[in-house]
């Protein structure tokens, strides 16, 4: 509910917003398993009547980089469809699929100091490696909507 957040977000869905879910991630230092490419929307289906308008901002409590496995997405895949996924091995994922053919080399690293944040359109393909530093890597992400 602060101001400074909701103000952020009011830029990219406009001042008819809704808190729809929050919650902590964090990635222990050299057990952390990877985030494979997917999109949140395709976990939203049926839960929304447009799944345009959702963002989601991501508030790192620790210093986020490549190596202890910040977010990375690609950019402008918020305007696909629903991607095709397959499955991984869930013993180095947290989930059990991810999208399929997704070109590594296009990624865009969200590299943040603490009390920095990023926001992510809900349908951008994204994923984050797993934390091989020996820093942990937490952050904070709070999923608006637009409730027009």
């Amino acid at each position: 509910m602060n101001e400074r957040v909701l103000d952020l977000a009011e830029t990219f869905i406009g001042p008819n917003i809704g808190l729809w879910s929050s919650h902590f991630i964090s990635k222990e230092p050299l057990v952390g398993k990877a985030t494979p490419w997917h999109e949140d929307s395709a976990y939203w289906e049926g839960r929304f009547d447009r799944l345009d308008g959702i963002v989601t901002l991501w508030l790192a409590l620790d210093k986020s980089d490549k190596e202890n496995g910040c977010m990375k997405v690609i950019p402008e895949t918020q305007h696909n469809s629903f991607s095709e996924y397959e499955d991984v091995d869930q013993s180095e994922n947290i989930f059990h699929n991810q999208i399929k053919d997704v070109d590594n080399s296009k990624a865009v690293y969200f590299e943040l100091n603490p009390n920095e944040c990023s926001f992510h359109e809900g349908r951008i393909i994204h994923g984050a490696e797993a934390n091989k530093s020996t820093r942990r890597r937490a952050g904070y992400t709070m999923c608006y909507f637009s409730q027009i």
